[in-house]
């Protein structure tokens, strides 16, 4: 999840720094916690970038 302070991002990203990755923007942080909790799945780890 990242911010601009206006603009909202989402990235998901699967097998490592060389995988494939998917960036969904959304109109607020709300949006985007909740988008980032559905992608996240049951095995996750948050880092920091």
């Amino acid at each position: 999840m990242r911010t601009d302070g206006e603009f909202w991002e989402v990235e998901a990203q699967m097998g490592g720094p060389d995988g494939k990755s998917k960036v969904q923007q959304c109109p607020g942080r709300a949006s985007a916690m909740i988008l980032a909790d559905a992608w996240r799945g049951p095995r996750w780890q948050w880092r920091k970038l």
